[in-house]
């Protein structure tokens, strides 16, 4: 036995909270401008692009906690039978709570052209997620002895047992309206509501995710003026999601001049009397076909929030696309000149 701690008996509770956030966030990306599957699927098939990328970021929860997440994708386009593959991998851990969560998806992306200019891309996604912890790391209620102020080394819990893995499918629609200027996104997750709960006698399913997304480019130097690189461009994008009671708007402004980007971003969200808001930096620099990028998320507590972390991120993508080195150039974001 042992003495009892506030630390662990904090990061036993902040496992219980990150626990809930974590399933009403699904995979928690900070940069959704530049990472836009995540929030919509149908992204993979825009501009008929072959891509693929890899993504790191680290949460700092507290002084105790930290939370791992690994991200990879690739976007593969069949433009002349009007479809596009997308696979993305997802993986994060807690550290000491020993949480660790996998999720990987399958989206077929469809094109429909509706003018010379203006693209419709709706897409369904198969998902499969598993998710485990180890209960050596969880103190349950049996194992408090208040009284003596000791923590037993073994719980009688009925579910300590239970409490180690689960696995599902998953499955999502999504519909994305575009142009070379501008975006509009309809994201629909979790349509087959999965069960996620370790102990299946007490069912816990997850509703279903509405998102809604849009964006609009801007070019900022239209009369190639000497004061801003030739291809300049100011790409804002915006989403709103709905996971039963919690609620994430997710705003950015990213500043494209010439192979140097800059980016800001804001957050706010809400899950009963849980908020968290965070303002984030970006930067990023194109090399040929490769995109490099360094994001920090600064916590912002604002009054009655519970929590609010600090995120550092890093991420380098990678585009296949045979033409696009020839006009990498240009640097915007909504093209349509790579469609077939």
């Amino acid at each position: 036995m042992q003495k009892i701690n506030k630390k662990y008996t904090f990061i036993t509770a902040l496992f219980l909270m990150m626990f809930t956030f974590i399933f009403a966030q699904d995979e928690y990306i900070v940069n959704h401008s530049k990472f836009m599957q995540k929030t919509n699927p149908s992204y993979f098939g825009l501009n008929s692009l072959n891509k693929t990328g890899v993504l790191y970021n680290q949460m700092k929860l507290n002084e105790f906690d930290k939370m791992d997440n690994k991200y990879v994708f690739g976007a593969l386009s069949f433009d002349n039978l009007d479809f596009s593959l997308g696979l993305d991998v997802n993986s994060f851990k807690i550290q000491n709570t020993g949480l660790t969560i996998n999720l990987a998806n399958l989206s077929y992306v469809y094109k429909l052209q509706f003018d010379n200019d203006l693209y419709f891309l709706p897409a369904v996604t198969l998902g499969f997620g598993s998710q485990s912890v180890n209960p050596e790391n969880l103190i349950f209620e049996d194992q408090l002895n208040t009284a003596t102020g000791f923590i037993n080394t073994e719980s009688i819990d009925p579910l300590a047992p239970v409490i180690s893995n689960v696995n599902y499918l998953d499955l999502g629609a999504s519909f994305l309206l575009h142009s070379d200027r501008f975006m509009a996104g309809l994201t629909l997750k979790h349509l087959n509501k999965p069960n996620t709960s370790y102990n299946k006698e007490v069912p816990f399913e997850k509703p279903i995710q509405i998102s809604l997304q849009g964006a609009y480019e801007f070019d900022l130097n239209p009369y190639e003026r000497r004061y801003l690189p030739r291809y300049s461009y100011l790409f804002a994008y915006g989403s709103f999601t709905k996971f039963g009671d919690a609620v994430l708007i997710y705003l950015s402004q990213d500043f494209q001049l010439g192979e140097f980007s800059v980016g800001l971003s804001q957050q706010a969200a809400s899950l009963n009397t849980f908020a968290l808001n965070n303002v984030g930096v970006s930067v990023g620099l194109a090399v040929e076909n490769f995109d490099f990028g360094v994001l920090y998320n600064f916590p912002f507590q604002s009054p009655g929030a519970v929590f609010s972390p600090s995120i550092f991120e890093l991420f380098v993508t990678f585009d296949f696309s045979i033409y696009r080195r020839n006009r990498r150039g240009q640097y915007n974001r909504l093209q349509t000149d790579n469609y077939y």
